[in-house]
């Protein structure tokens, strides 16, 4: 058999940390691209509406993001979900999804990554590129910005763009939504000098000390001597001016694209039987595992490409729930599939590529665990990924909440398993769909009330005081009392 392969992008070990050096300061030229709506896009919600994410704070739920049609109603981020919904009964609110939002980040930094081989994420929703030595490629400062903001703008992202020689500048410009260019190092502080000493996310102390002095923008601090300023609010103060000024060296990490791998195995003949050409597959995936193994990484998925004579490939994608580098857990998963799959045609060469590939991530195990004996969690994925393979990407489903109070709206579900947030009040394994009613001399309370009052804003308004309780048989048992109802008292659910 002929055999190509190749190894695409550095491991994930070859991230290179960049040094801004002072002496090329006045060569460097920053743009920053601001995602302010990344957690809306990332959920793939229509941003012309009013729409929002929400994410735990300090216990609670509170609104993350929030569309401009959403502000233009008077919600803000940090309200609480029935406060935004009084103001604007059509708010659309989904919980926020970090993993996608990762993921989408990413996405935009290869794309960014066409126009300027210096790409840092060190910014949160923020790309920095320095984009000086690619000017004459693109024509021209302002050609370059408006084919970048074409190429961002796939996928719903709306980024705000500025320009400046430091990158603290451009990233603070950006999420002024000033989108402004300066080229020059010299006129950047007249164009910083209106901004609010607000937006440099002071400690509210020094803000205050800062106010009462009558310092409100940049330019009063710039006209104000170093030595006083470093001895009232200290040298942290001054380092961040000098950061924005463009005159201190500054540490970037560089983003490059993930490792990818492809290789391909060409037929003698054209072969028709599975068990002619899996061998060449078995093959692909010893050399995957390699690849892996050597660069101490992992992967999510493969996809195993079947090319015919004048016909389309056939494409076979799997997906692991934990990732693995096995190549016996993949080439069982492939075999299975592929009986699954009838062919349209002889197969004249397969072709392996990866899906994303992360670090490996080993097993961690107690000092008196034995060794021989299975892991029962790789075992549980080993048999998700199974059926997975079997029954399809979106045929498991997994129990889950969300953002609701109300019970029987909270349980939900989701395509993957998710940690439960430690911090949230125990929640029964079984909810019954219709609460029962029962006698409150029939149980043993074992917790306090729980109340929770919601669902006024709509037709389905409820209060409840929930309780932990025990029944006769010993059952553990989650009921509550209902308030609007004469003290009746319901079983909604059952624990584990």
């Amino acid at each position: 058999m002929a055999a190509t392969a190749r190894a695409l992008s550095p491991t994930p070990t070859d991230r290179v940390d960049t040094f801004v050096k002072p002496n090329a300061a006045n060569s460097q030229l920053w743009l920053c691209a601001y995602f302010p709506d990344l957690a809306l896009a990332a959920l793939h919600l229509d941003l012309d509406q009013a729409v929002a994410c929400s994410a735990l704070s300090k216990g609670q739920t509170r609104l993350h993001t929030v569309s401009e049609a959403a502000r233009q109603a008077g919600v803000e981020p940090g309200m609480a979900p029935a406060a935004a919904l009084a103001l604007c009964p059509g708010l659309s609110i989904r919980n926020r999804d970090p993993l996608a939002e990762r993921q989408a980040f990413q996405q935009l930094a290869e794309i960014a990554l066409n126009f300027s081989p210096w790409v840092s994420l060190d910014q949160p929703d923020c790309l920095l590129l320095e984009i000086r030595s690619c000017l004459t490629l693109f024509g021209g400062i302002e050609r370059l910005q408006d084919k970048l903001r074409t190429a961002l703008q796939t996928g719903r992202h709306r980024p705000l763009i500025a320009i400046s020689p430091s990158p603290t500048a451009s990233v603070l410009l950006a999420r002024l939504s000033l989108e402004t260019i300066v080229t020059d190092r010299q006129a950047l502080r007249s164009a910083l000098g209106p901004l609010p000493v607000a937006a440099l996310g002071l400690d509210d102390k020094i803000l205050h000390r800062l106010f009462r002095t009558g310092i409100r923008q940049l330019t009063d601090l710039w006209r104000l001597p170093r030595d006083g300023l470093a001895k009232r609010y200290g040298a942290v103060l001054l380092q961040q001016l000098d950061r924005l000024a463009g005159q201190q060296t500054q540490i970037l990490q560089a983003f490059h694209r993930p490792p990818s791998f492809q290789a391909s195995r060409e037929m003698p003949i054209e072969l028709e039987r599975i068990e002619h050409f899996f061998p060449a597959i078995e093959q692909l995936a010893g050399e995957f595992a390699a690849f892996l193994k050597n660069r101490d990484a992992t992967t999510l998925g493969i996809t195993l490409e079947l090319h015919h004579y004048d016909r389309p490939a056939t494409r076979l994608t799997l997906d692991s729930r934990a990732g693995s580098r096995d190549p016996k857990h993949w080439c069982g998963l492939l075999y299975e599939k592929l009986e699954r799959s009838p062919l349209p045609a002889p197969v004249l060469s397969v072709t392996l590529l990866s899906a994303a590939i992360v670090p490996f991530q080993p097993e961690h195990f107690s000092l008196f665990d034995d060794i021989e004996q299975p892991n029962s969690e790789a075992e549980w994925q080993a048999v998700l990924d199974q059926l997975q393979a079997r029954l399809g990407h979106h045929a498991l489903k997994f129990p889950g909440t969300q953002a609701d109070h109300r019970p029987e709206r909270a349980m939900t579900n989701l395509p993957s398993m998710l940690i439960s947030n430690p911090g949230l009040p125990p929640r029964p394994l079984w909810l019954l769909h219709n609460p029962d009613p029962l006698q409150f001399g029939d149980i043993h309370l074992l917790s306090a009330a729980e109340r929770i009052e919601s669902g006024w804003w709509d037709d389905q308004p409820m209060r409840r005081d929930y309780y932990i309780a025990k029944d006769r048989r010993g059952r553990k048992l989650w009921v509550y009392r209902d308030l609007n109802a004469k003290q009746q008292w319901f079983l909604h659910g059952l624990f584990g």
